[in-house]
C-alpha cells in the first residue's frame, strides 16, 4: 500500500528514498570521497599518539643529522694537511698584511680629510650664519637680508653621455650665504674648500655655473700627525687676512655685503627698485 506522501511526491516527479540513495552512490563526484578504511595518517589525521611519535622519530633524525655534520667537521686533520696548512698560511698572511694595511690607511687618511673639510666648512658657516643675524637687524625686509642654508654632503653630475647617462660625478661638502642679488658658495672636497660669489639666480646651477667664476679664496687642509692645517693658496688669496678662520669669515661676509650694495646702486642709477 502507497501511502499518501509517496503518492504525493510521484505525482510532483520526485524520487524515493532508495532511488535517492543509489543516485548519490553512483554519482562521479562521490567517487573521489576518501574510503572510510585508508591510512590517514599520510595525510595529517592520524591519532594524537601516533602524530607525536612521528614528530618525535622526525626530530631525533634531524638531531643525530646535526651532531654527525658537526663532529665530522671537528675531526682531526693528518700532520702533512696541517703542516701544509700552516706553511700556506704563514706564506700568504705578510702577502695578505701588506695590501690590507694599504688600504686602510687610505681609507683613514681619506676619511680625516672629508672630516677636516667639512669641519672647517661648518666653522666658517657658523661665524657667517652669525654675522647674517646681526646683519639682519639692519636689513631685514630688504634686499639684502641673508639668509643662511647648510648643504651638506651632496653629489652632483658633472658628465653625461649622448644617452644621458652618467659618466662623471663629484660629492661636495657646501654651505651658503645669500641675499637676493648674490650668494657666497662654501664648496668643499678632498683637502679643499673654495668660496665663490656668484649671482643669486645661478646659484641652483652649482659647480656647472661655478666653474665660470674665480674663486675669491681658496683654501688647503694638511694633516701634520694629528693636528690640522690650513693655509690660503692661489693668486687671489695674496691680499687676504690668513691669522684665523674668523678672520678669514670677516672678510668672506664683508665682501658680500660690499658686492651686494654695488649691485643695488647700479638697479637703482638705472631707475629700478631693489
Amino acid at each position: 500500500m502507497v501511502s499518501r506522501s509517496e503518492v504525493r511526491r510521484q505525482s510532483k516527479g520526485g524520487l524515493s528514498r532508495s532511488e535517492t540513495r543509489k543516485f548519490v552512490e553512483n554519482h562521479p563526484a562521490s567517487q573521489t570521497i576518501m574510503p572510510r578504511n585508508i591510512d590517514r595518517s599520510m595525510f595529517g589525521h592520524a591519532e594524537p599518539e601516533i602524530g607525536r611519535s612521528l614528530n618525535k622519530g622526525e626530530h631525533v633524525a634531524h638531531m643525530e643529522l646535526s651532531e654527525q655534520f658537526i663532529s665530522g667537521f671537528g675531526e682531526e686533520r693528518s700532520v702533512d694537511v696541517m703542516a701544509w696548512m700552516d706553511e700556506l698560511k704563514a706564506d700568504s698572511s705578510s702577502f695578505i698584511a701588506s695590501r690590507f694595511d694599504e688600504l686602510v690607511q687610505e681609507e683613514e687618511r681619506m676619511r680625516r680629510y672629508r672630516t677636516a673639510v667639512s669641519s672647517l666648512i661648518d666653522k666658517i658657516f657658523q661665524d657667517l650664519r652669525y654675522f647674517a643675524f646681526e646683519f639682519n637687524k639692519v636689513a631685514r625686509g630688504t634686499s639684502m637680508q641673508m639668509v643662511a642654508t647648510a648643504l651638506g654632503e651632496v653629489t652632483e653630475v658633472i658628465q653625461v653621455n649622448s644617452k644621458r647617462e652618467v659618466e662623471a660625478s663629484a660629492t661636495y661638502f657646501r654651505a651658503r650665504l645669500a641675499n637676493r642679488h648674490y650668494a657666497l658658495v662654501l664648496r668643499g672636497a678632498e683637502r679643499r674648500i673654495e668660496f665663490y660669489l656668484v649671482p643669486v639666480a645661478q646659484v641652483m646651477g652649482q659647480s656647472t655655473v661655478e666653474s665660470q667664476y674665480l674663486p675669491m679664496a681658496s683654501l688647503e687642509i694638511r694633516l701634520r700627525g694629528e693636528e690640522l692645517a690650513w693655509r690660503l693658496t692661489g693668486e687671489e688669496s695674496v691680499n687676504l687676512p690668513t691669522g684665523s678662520i674668523e678672520e678669514l669669515s670677516m672678510y668672506l661676509f664683508g665682501t658680500l655685503v660690499d658686492v651686494t650694495k654695488q649691485e643695488v646702486r647700479r638697479i637703482e642709477a638705472e631707475g629700478g627698485v631693489c
